[in-house]
C-alpha cells in the first residue's frame, strides 16, 4: 500500500527484495550485517525519537533536536530496570560500536562506517502514535556516560551527540538504493559507496575535519513534507526516496523538534549560534556593544 490516511508507507518506500523489512518499533533498530571484503558492513541503524513519550517511566529521557544547526542530543536505551550493565543493551551497543566507526582514522575504516537515519514520531489524525518524519542522515561525534533519574531512582545511560549532514545536494532526500547496496553482499564497500549522498561521501574521504563544510544548516527556504506512515505493508513503485525534513528559520535561529531545554544546550551549539550572530554594521565597520553586552 503506497499512501496510509493519505501519507506516504514508510514500508512502501524502503521495500526490498534483498533486505528484510524495517523495524521502527524501538528507539534504536539496526539492520543486520552482511559480511564483505574488509568487514561485516550493517547497512544502517534507524534511530526513532518519541517526543510524547519523553519523561515518562518508559521513556525518561529528552532528546534535543537542533536541526538548524544539524545537531542532535539522543539518549540511549538504558532503563531504571535494566539490571544488565550500561552500555550492553542493544541500542546503546549498537551505537557504541557505531562511535567506534565513525572514529575511524582512515577513509577505508569509514566507508564500512554505519549511517544513522533519524526519524522523529509526529502527530497527525489526533494521535502521536504511528507516523513519523525523516530528519536526516547523522554520525555520532561522541558520547557520554550519564546519570538519568527516573521513580526517585538514578540510573546510568548513554548520551550521544550526533551531527546530521547536509543533504542539500540530493534535494533533502536519501536514495533507499544506497542502503539497499550497502546490505548487499556481492557489492564492495567502494561500489556502495558510489550511491551515498555527496556529505557522506566526503566524510569518508576526509573524516570529522569535512564536519563543518558538511554538517547540515538551516540556508534553504522552508518546503512541504509529508510524514510517513508506518504499516507491514509493502511494495514498490513509489520511488525509494526518503524525504528529509528541513525547519525554517534563517542562520543561527533555533529548531526545537522534537523537545529543547535551555539547560540542554551543547557547548558546540552555543558556539556556533555564537557565530552566525547578526551584529551591526556602520560604514563597513562591526559595531561593538552587542558583542559586549553578550559578554
Amino acid at each position: 500500500m503506497a499512501f496510509i490516511d493519505g501519507h506516504p508507507n514508510i514500508h512502501h518506500v524502503t521495500a526490498s527484495e534483498r533486505l528484510a523489512q524495517i523495524q521502527l518499533s524501538k528507539d534504536i533498530n539496526p539492520i543486520a550485517k552482511v559480511k564483505v571484503p574488509g568487514g561485516p558492513r550493517r547497512p544502517c541503524i534507524l534511530i526513532r525519537s518519541s517526543p510524547w513519550k519523553a519523561g515518562t517511566t518508559e521513556t525518561p529521557w529528552h532528546d534535543v533536536f537542533d536541526l538548524d544547526n544539524g545537531r542532535i542530543l539522543y539518549f540511549g536505551d538504558h532503563r531504571v530496570d535494566h539490571t544488565v550493565p550500561v552500555g550492553t543493551t542493544q541500542g546503546n551497543a549498537v551505537l557504541l560500536e557505531a562511535l567506534e566507526e565513525h572514529q575511524g582514522p582512515t577513509a577505508e575504516q569509514r566507508a564500512l562506517a554505519v549511517p544513522l537515519l533519524v526519524f522523529a514520531a509526529v502527530s497527525r489524525n489526533k494521535t502521536p502514535k504511528g507516523y513519523v518524519e525523516f530528519c536526516g542522515v547523522a554520525v555520532i561525534d561522541r558520547a557520554e556516560q550519564i546519570e538519568q533519574q527516573a521513580k526517585g531512582t538514578s540510573f546510568p545511560n548513554y548520551r550521544y551527540e550526533l551531527s546530521v549532514l547536509d543533504l542539500s545536494a540530493e534535494d533533502d532526500r536519501v536514495d533507499w538504493a544506497w542502503i539497499e547496496a550497502r546490505g548487499n553482499p556481492e557489492l564492495s564497500t567502494a561500489d556502495a559507496l558510489k550511491l551515498a549522498p555527496h556529505s557522506w561521501r566526503q566524510w569518508v574521504e576526509q573524516g570529522h575535519a569535512a564536519m563543518p563544510e558538511v554538517r547540515r544548516r538551516a540556508v534553504r527556504p522552508p518546503r512541504d513534507r509529508e510524514p510517513v506512515r508506518q504499516s507491514p505493508e509493502s511494495g514498490r513503485e513509489l520511488p525509494l526516496l526518503l524525504p528529509a525534513s528541513r525547519e525554517p528559520g534563517v542562520s543561527g535561529s533555533v529548531s526545537r523538534t522534537p523537545t529543547e531545554s535551555s539547560a540542554e544546550l551543547m557547548v558546540s551549539v552555543l558556539m556556533d549560534r555564537l557565530r552566525n550572530l547578526r551584529v551591526h554594521k556602520r560604514n563597513g565597520r562591526q559595531s561593538r556593544h552587542k558583542p559586549l553586552a553578550l559578554l
